[in-house]
């Protein structure tokens, strides 16, 4: 590590004070002066830097965090987009079982419906032509009408 130039003067300070106090006491007082005003710029040069490497080290954490959030949120929207494009799969294959339904034979619906998943069977059902779907809850068992009707009246 370096030695300031100040620190390399300050072994020669008592001697310095000897030797101006003795011959010259104005010329002691400016030079102490001038030695505490280098010694405070010194001081203050270096808090300086000191607080001007911690802030270029912060930014550069910052810049790091910045990119990794932009990489997070790019992999977020390719998430996103499959996301929505299994849930519009998804939709079309129900809207495709609602027109299935939707043409079957009363009877045979409501010998299919009680035994499919129950979410899917509501939401089908709710989302029928109102007169087919009371075609097809009447001809169900009364146990299973009773759980459908509770159902899409959100009972």
């Amino acid at each position: 590590m370096k030695k300031s130039r100040l620190s390399r003067y300050a072994l020669y300070i008592p001697f310095l004070i000897k030797q101006i106090l003795s011959r010259h006491a104005p010329f002691f007082y400016s030079f102490l002066f001038i030695f505490l005003l280098l010694f405070l710029f010194q001081f203050y040069f270096n808090a300086g830097n000191v607080y001007a490497s911690k802030l270029t080290a912060e930014q550069s954490k910052m810049q790091i965090l910045k990119e990794q959030i932009k990489t997070e949120l790019k992999k977020l929207k390719t998430i996103e987009a499959k996301i929505s494009t299994v849930k519009a799969l998804k939709k079309s294959r129900v809207k495709s079982l609602i027109t299935i339904y939707s043409s079957m034979s009363p009877k045979k619906a409501a010998a299919i419906l009680p035994h499919i998943n129950k979410e899917l069977a509501i939401y089908i059902l709710s989302n029928m032509n109102p007169k087919t779907a009371s075609s097809i809850i009447s001809r169900m068992k009364t146990k299973s009408a009773i759980f459908f009707t509770n159902s899409i009246a959100g009972k």
